[in-house]
């Protein structure tokens, strides 16, 4: 601490020499050193410092430790004796209630523009710019958590960085679905969140099993791990969700930008996260009054699995999710280790985070230019319909035995299945028609059945589909 910092004085002796700290100085002294509270609810604050143009959520020890620091400095010690005995009293929740006010900082992005906060330099990422300013003249405040602990320069070649080639490679070295992930990139890192558009990121393996094994390695950690570099993320064991705990969200903070549950078993329903993705979040901590963080400024939720993320289907379900297939371009036994030579992270020189932080700064361009882009789905919909029916079902109905736009017998349908499966002789008639209703709703066929005298009849009816560029 700098001795002329604040150099007030909130003590006095009397005639005996006796100290006395005065709480009203005190007070005034905290206050100029940059401390106040900021009101969180009707009936709680909580303690900041701004110092500069950051500001910081603090515990009163800090303020405690502040003011010994600077007794120490000016060599009080008589001082600092007399704030020892009397700190219970003096640093309390009733007495710290006469620090200033202040409203709560809110530094997220606006819907136009990203901001990224270096040591050295803040950048500000625009549909077509891309610019930069000196830390220090950064106008306006920021959470100082926000400030990433790296320097980030302009790049001085045109070489791709590992971490690009990492993304190419999990997108299937497919265009189209490249330039989607790099949206979805650059939705998560974008500071702003529009209740109305808000989606979970769903990252799946895009060849799943379905005998009970998992197949990891492929990179979706990794990927979401990138993003923890670039804005702060909580991870949750998807696992071991604890859905009807009291403190479930406990981990998450008023600045968390991204809640990662990562490796989401086969039972998880993308239903106990709709209100968190779209009305908010409930933060209750212990010894602490629960706080409720508005949608517009809570974190985006990322999920990664290696089996269909369940859901309650239709145009509710849909509009909640995006979910985007990771190539099995690595695995266990073919690593981005072993591809790039060194470990992401932990072996990059500066040059290679630069070249990384201005990739995701690129993608945040792309999410601002082309909005979120939904990639086509490559076995996604028949994982999901065998998720829901059986592979023998789904391989089935892929011979195209059970034809369209033509009134079919549902006896004739069922027994010709059974033909197929002998295994399933004891299949209901029920059954198959649910099975068939879910074929139809997923792969965009009209459902319709009727009874024709004794028989019970169906119609599977074609809609036209418009062929995408990614498809060409």
């Amino acid at each position: 601490m700098r001795t002329n910092e604040n150099s007030q004085k909130f003590w006095e002796k009397d005639d005996n020499g006796k100290i006395k700290i005065i709480q009203s100085k005190l007070i005034a002294f905290l206050s100029k050193s940059g401390f106040s509270k900021a009101e969180i609810s009707d009936t709680d604050y909580t303690l900041v410092r701004e110092y500069e143009n950051t500001v910081k959520e603090i515990a009163d020890y800090v303020i405690v430790d502040y003011v010994k620091r600077y007794l120490l400095s000016i060599k009080e010690m008589d001082v600092y004796e007399a704030f020892i005995k009397a700190s219970s009293t003096l640093i309390s929740k009733p007495k710290l209630r006469f620090l200033k006010t202040v409203k709560l900082l809110n530094d997220r992005d606006d819907a136009k523009t990203s901001w990224f906060h270096f040591q050295n330099l803040s950048w500000q990422v625009g549909k077509k710019s891309l610019s930069s300013r000196l830390r220090e003249d950064f106008q306006g405040k920021i959470w100082k958590s926000r400030i990433l602990p790296y320097d980030c320069y302009y790049v001085k070649d045109d070489d791709e960085s590992q971490f690009q080639k990492f993304c190419f490679n999990i997108s299937g070295k497919n265009k189209h679905r490249f330039k989607a992930l790099t949206t979805i990139i650059g939705y998560l890192l974008h500071r702003n969140q529009d209740p109305g558009n808000a989606k979970a990121i769903i990252f799946i393996d895009e060849n799943i099993s379905f005998d009970g094994t998992a197949n990891g390695g492929t990179g979706k950690s990794l990927l979401v791990r990138a993003m923890g570099k670039c804005r702060e993320l909580v991870v949750m064991d998807g696992k071991n969700i604890k859905h009807k705990s009291w403190f479930k969200n406990q981990r998450i903070n008023r600045t968390t930008d991204l809640v990662f549950y990562d490796d989401v078993g086969r039972d998880f329903s993308l239903e106990t996260l709709y209100s968190m993705i779209t009305t908010g979040v409930t933060v209750e901590k212990k010894y602490k009054a629960e706080e409720y963080i508005l949608p517009e400024n809570a974190p985006k939720i990322i999920i990664s699995s290696n089996y269909v993320v369940n859901g309650t289907g239709g145009s509710t379900d849909i509009r909640r999710r995006c979910e985007f297939e990771v190539a099995n371009h690595y695995d266990d036994t073919f690593t981005p280790e072993d591809e790039f030579g060194n470990y992401f992270f932990d072996d990059w020189d500066k040059g290679e985070w630069n070249r990384f932080f201005h990739f995701m700064m690129e993608c945040v361009q792309q999410y601002l230019k082309n909005g979120l882009i939904i990639p086509n789905p490559i076995n996604l919909k028949k994982n999901r319909l065998i998720n829901a029916t059986c592979e023998e079902f789904v391989a089935f109905m892929e011979l195209d035995l059970v034809e369209r736009n033509k009134w079919l017998n549902k006896k004739d349908v069922l027994n010709l299945y059974i033909s197929e499966y002998r295994h399933y002789n004891n299949l209901s008639s029920h059954q198959m028609t649910k099975w068939i209703k879910e074929y139809a709703r997923q792969n965009e066929l009209i459902y319709e059945d009727r009874k024709s005298g004794e028989k019970y009849e169906m119609y599977l009816k074609e809609l036209r589909k418009e062929v995408s560029d990614e498809e060409e």
